[in-house]
């Protein structure tokens, strides 16, 4: 049996996102709270809690203004388990 829960509004939750492009070293200072790796195949995966569903919007919007596409938010149960698209 499965017994584990999607993210709520108003708790810390762990976050996979992934971007096309490589996010420059000059912002990755304000992503400290999080991992930042490059891949080969010229993509950016950004790991790390988010203490609520408003914190994980605004990590968006900055992503957003960043001007590197969004490829994919993945919700993780545990660390390094993927389970949910957002």
């Amino acid at each position: 049996m499965d017994t584990r829960t999607a993210p709520t509004l108003d708790e810390p939750a762990r976050y996979r996102l992934c971007l096309q492009g490589r996010v420059s070293a000059r912002w990755q200072d304000w992503l400290n709270d999080f991992s930042v790796n490059q891949t080969e195949d010229d993509q950016t995966l950004i790991t790390g809690t988010v203490r609520d569903q408003a914190a994980l919007f605004g990590l968006l919007s900055f992503i957003r203004d960043l001007g590197v596409p969004l490829v994919s938010v993945e919700f993780q149960h545990e660390k390094g388990d993927t389970h949910e698209h957002v």
